[in-house]
């Protein structure tokens, strides 16, 4: 099979329903391959800083409670895209409306590209401590041009293989996942026989906040994004699931519950070294040996999420801009490369996700509530693809959506500005993300029951199936 059939095989086959044929996955093949996307750098660096902020046992219940809530409260989400065999995108059209959906993506994008910057940016890191680990003294090692330098070359080594499409990518997939597995096995012998859990839980944050509740409060928010972050990569996974329960199943266990895992390592490499970036862990806790396979490892698992982002993000523009050529659509990915040319953006990671957890929290708020509690999971597939159909709504905007972000922006940033860092009195108690969830949902169901009322949001199965036929 030649790359570019390949290739336009993987555009039409996410953007049409899945046949049943098509639908392979089981609850075990959906956990691992949602873990293998998710244990890389984000759930190490949301780890490291709960663990510069909180102590062991409140980092672990901070980490639980932030990624656990959000996923069981919009995962159910994924039942829709295992009935339809829909992806995303698609799915989204029939709450946000057709050009709404396409808005979403643009979010997508700055997700997947900010995803893609922090696995290449660490990468980069791993390998100039590989080099100082070996005693090379040059310009190579010098973080301010080594670093951008080797995260550039990766970059283009990624790009080089997105451009082969699946056939080579399935490759790196079956050794990335597994390497960030080995590592995370790694961390775990370096906490219990190296230091100790005794020993760990004794240990103060090397950089709290001036209150207890403050830092406890933050963590929880950093963990609640991290969670809301994965709302777009759903459907990707869910509507290749054999039945809708293996689907909620295999995402919440691997977000809500696995990821955990690896961020809870990350809390007691912080503790132990006192830094939040994984790069430092594996240099000063493991030695020269340990240090070069747990960096190569890093390397190896941030690399192949990488190539995975950057091929989700081409496919998805191909998707939404299907007259593009392949190489428009590789391009897509380029902002990547000047996000890692200075620490800027790597260093702002608390920042890009309390933005996300605020972003996606409001749209999850809609997206479940209007599958649920508004269509009652009545939709009608042949309109999704009709963007004339019934889920046009206002000129392919869903007034009830535009509502509902606009008190759901206002709610968030009332009770917490990521910015600025700088949270409201309530925000100790509540958090911002969660809270946004309920409200946006609220006002959601609110409108599009009593003020924009439109035919899909009233349809019944008896007026579907007349339409199917």
């Amino acid at each position: 099979m030649s790359e570019n059939t390949s290739i336009s095989k993987d555009v039409a086959f996410g953007f049409l329903p899945a046949r049943k044929n098509d639908r392979v996955l089981g609850f075990w093949s959906l956990l691992l391959v949602q873990l293998g996307t998710g244990l890389s750098c984000f759930s190490l660096l949301t780890g490291g800083y709960t663990g510069i902020m909180l102590d062991a046992k409140d980092s672990i219940g901070a980490i639980f409670f932030g990624n656990a809530i959000p996923i069981f409260l919009f995962m159910p989400i994924a039942i829709y895209f295992a009935r339809y065999g829909i992806d995303t995108f698609v799915g989204f059209r029939s709450s946000l409306g057709y050009s709404g959906a396409n808005v979403f993506y643009g979010l997508f994008a700055i997700t997947t590209i900010g995803y893609a910057t922090f696995c290449m940016y660490m990468s980069g890191q791993a390998m100039v401590e590989i080099l100082n680990l070996f005693n090379v003294n040059n310009i190579f090692t010098v973080s301010s041009f080594g670093v951008p330098f080797f995260s550039v070359l990766l970059i283009l080594f990624c790009l080089f293989v997105t451009s082969k499409g699946p056939i080579v990518i399935k490759y790196f997939n079956w050794v990335g996942a597994p390497a960030m597995l080995i590592l995370i096995l790694v961390l775990l012998g370096v906490v219990l026989f190296g230091q100790g859990l005794d020993k760990v839980f004794a240990l103060q944050p090397a950089e709290p906040y001036d209150t207890a509740r403050r830092s406890f409060a933050t963590a929880i928010e950093l963990n609640v994004g991290l969670a809301f972050s994965w709302l777009p990569y759903i459907g990707q996974y869910s509507r290749l699931s054999k039945n809708e329960k293996g689907a909620f199943n295999g995402g919440f266990f691997a977000y809500g519950i696995g990821l955990c895992i690896a961020a809870i390592l990350a809390v007691f490499m912080a503790l132990v070294t006192g830094s939040l970036n994984p790069t430092d862990w594996m240099t000063q806790i493991g030695g020269t040996l340990l240090g070069v396979v747990g960096l190569a490892l890093l390397i190896l698992g941030n690399v192949t999420a990488a190539i995975f982002y950057m091929y989700s993000q081409a496919i998805s523009f191909k998707t939404i801009f299907p007259k593009q050529k392949w190489g428009g659509a590789l391009a897509a990915n380029i902002p990547i490369i000047f996000l890692v040319i200075t620490p800027a953006f790597y260093n702002s990671y608390n920042i890009f996700i309390l933005l996300i957890s605020f972003s996606m929290s409001v749209f999850s708020g809609i997206i479940v509530t209007d599958f649920f509690f508004v269509k009652k999971q009545n939709i009608s597939v042949r309109d999704l693809y009709n963007t004339n159909g019934i889920y046009k709504y206002w000129y392919g905007f869903n007034p009830s959506a535009i509502l509902s972000v606009i008190l759901g922006t206002i709610v968030y940033w009332l009770l917490y500005n990521p910015l600025l860092n700088h949270p409201s009195e309530l925000f100790y108690y509540t958090t911002a993300g969660i809270p946004t969830f309920f409200v946006t949902g609220i006002c959601y169901y609110v409108v599009s029951k009593y003020i924009f009322i439109y035919k899909a949001d009233n349809l019944n199965k008896s007026e579907i199936t007349k339409s199917a036929g």
